[in-house]
């Protein structure tokens, strides 16, 4: 039998870091880890969609997964590394989708979770994530290729995806602000 609180303090300790700011990080990644491979039920739900190429809408998750890894042997980019994934994880489901489908919804949360997980000395590495996510979406922004299915058909994940990233986007700012005022707060690289 599967003993769920012995799997809860595993991942508690997996996702556990020092820094307050980056143990809430891992745990937003394994949440969304968590969430992810339900996301094409979702699409076929609505849309009626049956394409294995929504398989590929969870081939992010294990990179997901790996944020808590990442942020122990690399402390400065792994703060970071969650939020870029997420990115790019968006962008490539924009391919698959088309910007009607409002999945480029998400990228406002991989900004909320980057500006409020770094530190006065990732202020640097922080600008040019934000650079570099505004000109993709700029430049991407109803510029990718014809979505996999019926473009009309994935209009109707545009509720699901601003639901989605909306929830998403509130609970990182509330569970990093909780992280910001958690004990000591002062800069760490």
């Amino acid at each position: 039998m599967v003993d769920a609180k012995k799997i809860q303090r595993r991942l508690e300790r997996y996702a556990d870091d020092a820094d307050p700011l980056t143990r809430v990080s891992n745990r937003l990644a394994l949440i969304l880890a968590a969430n992810q491979p339900f996301y094409p039920f979702y699409v076929f739900w609505l849309t009626g969609a049956l394409d294995p190429l929504l398989a590929l809408t969870f081939v992010s998750t294990p990179f997901f997964i790996a944020a808590p890894w990442v942020t122990k042997r690399f402390p400065a980019a792994g703060r970071l590394y969650f939020p870029v994934v997420g990115a790019l994880n968006t962008f490539f489901c924009a391919y698959l989708f088309g910007s009607a489908s409002g999945v480029e919804l998400f990228l406002a949360p991989c900004l909320v979770i980057a500006a409020l997980s770094c530190r006065a000395a990732d202020r640097v590495a922080l600008g040019i994530f934000v650079a570099t996510l505004l000109a993709g979406f700029l430049f991407l922004h109803e510029r990718f290729a014809t979505p996999i299915g019926d473009p009309a058909q994935f209009q109707t994940l545009l509720p699901l995806n601003t639901y989605s990233a909306a929830v998403l986007t509130a609970m990182a700012a509330w569970m990093l602000s909780a992280g910001w005022t958690e004990g000591d707060v002062t800069p760490k690289t």
